[in-house]
């Protein structure tokens, strides 16, 4: 009987021994984190020292009790807008304008077609890269050889497309 006593209390040390030792173990991970998370703030503190000096400090937000300035106002008054405004650039977006084509593609010569659709073909255009383009969007070769040439290099990479060159 008394090695079984001895045995159960062996056992019951050992089990709080391995608590105890979770414990710690959980206790020691929570600093691991701690100190990750210390790291990054000083990291942090280090980018806003780097940037601090590029913000000028008149663009620098103050702190203002919105609520306060309004019920300041007095009736009849305006806000002034404090925010800074920027000049509309003068860019014309309208569709005529996007879908003219380039002056350097137009004029006489020989174009390349792409005639999936004969009654609408589109036209190789070399700019941006090269790709299919509108109708009068499409460069225009001065010379059939030139043309021929560029059909040729077209045809290698799309043998199964339809194309065809045409006089301007």
């Amino acid at each position: 009987m008394k090695v079984s006593d001895e045995l159960k209390q062996r056992i019951k040390q050992l089990e709080l021994e391995q608590e105890r030792q979770q414990k710690d173990l959980v206790d020691l991970e929570q600093l691991r984190d701690l100190a990750a998370i210390e790291e990054m703030e000083k990291e942090l503190a280090k980018i806003d020292a780097n940037f601090a000096p590029l913000i000028e400090p008149d663009k620098k937000a103050q702190d203002v009790d919105i609520p306060k300035e309004f019920d300041t106002l007095k009736e009849g008054d305006v806000p002034i807008n404090t925010t800074p405004t920027y000049v509309a650039q003068d860019i014309d977006l309208s569709i005529e304008e996007l879908t003219k084509p380039n002056k350097t593609v137009q004029g006489r010569g020989f174009i390349i077609l792409l005639m999936f659709n004969p009654t609408a073909p589109t036209e190789w255009s070399e700019q941006s890269g090269g790709g299919w383009r509108g109708k009068g969007q499409g460069t225009v070769y001065q010379t059939k050889a030139e043309a021929e040439a560029m059909l040729k290099k077209l045809k290698q990479k799309w043998s199964d497309y339809p194309l065809k060159i045409i006089a301007n």
